[in-house]
């Protein structure tokens, strides 16, 4: 292949293309998103864009983005962190500086001692859920403890209750896929947290959402590192039941974590 110069200008002004392409998405969405970057992060992402921005900006808009910072209605914070006296003064100044919700209390604390005492918890909060019940987890695991969660879910909503289900996009496909036509029909809400397939502009692939949350009526919480999957509750006839920590309490606690949700 013989090089030409009209041919050799032409590609460069196809990069030359890109580069401004991708450079300008960089600065638009860093700007819109109000990104702030440690510098050489910055630098490197810039050098990425200009060297090989064909590869720089799939790469930006899949890793790159980083958290939204909404600014939609969200609970009061209550008091300025300069306003706080009292005792824990520090923690709850520390708190609030960080744009946490204020210090609520709860009641009838229990934390699980192991897997079939988690479990039976999270049937207790499930099932006293008379108006609304919430459920977030990163794993829902395609076994018999997924489908008996499922099942109680889809109970729920047949009782009238406002049953809202998250999960994990990614999550999704560690615990085994789940077809979830059966919990939509019967009225559950579905929702995935960023899908393996979305739009760049609504959360970054390596964005996972770990939390583990179910909250009954706003006044019962179960909470913790257990995913609702078999292996951290009642293990196998192979393996033992992970070790891992879960709580549930009552009280305005679990209404901040609804709110959370």
């Amino acid at each position: 292949m013989t090089w030409t110069f009209p041919l050799v200008a032409e590609l460069l002004s196809l990069h030359g293309l890109a580069v401004m392409i991708g450079l300008l998405i960089y600065v638009l969405a860093s700007h819109a998103l109000k990104q702030r970057r440690h510098p050489a992060a910055a630098v490197g992402w810039v050098m990425v864009m200009v060297l090989l921005p064909y590869v720089g900006l799939p790469l930006y808009l899949l890793f790159g983005t980083r958290k939204l910072v909404h600014s939609g209605n969200h609970p009061p914070l209550g008091a300025p962190a300069g306003n706080i006296r009292g005792e824990g003064a520090w923690a709850r100044k520390l708190a609030a500086a960080m744009g946490q919700p204020p210090v609520a209390e709860y009641a009838n604390l229990r934390i699980h001692a192991d897997g079939a005492q988690a479990q039976r918890a999270l049937w207790e909060v499930i099932d006293s859920a008379e108006r609304e019940l919430v459920v977030c987890t990163f794993i829902l695991g395609n076994d018999e403890f997924g489908d008996a969660l499922v099942a109680r879910l889809v109970s729920r909503a047949r009782a009238g209750v406002r049953v809202r289900f998250m999960l994990d996009g990614v999550g999704r496909w560690i615990g085994g896929y789940r077809n979830f036509n059966a919990m939509k029909a019967a009225g559950v809400h579905v929702g995935l947290f960023v899908p393996l397939l979305h739009s760049p502009l609504r959360g970054r692939t390596n964005l996972r959402d770990h939390r583990k949350i179910v909250v009954a009526d706003g006044a019962r919480l179960w909470c913790g590192g257990r995913n609702l999957a078999a292996e951290y509750f009642t293990g196998s006839a192979a393996q033992k039941p992970w070790q891992d920590l879960t709580f549930d309490l009552q009280g305005a606690l679990a209404r901040q974590a609804g709110e959370l949700f």
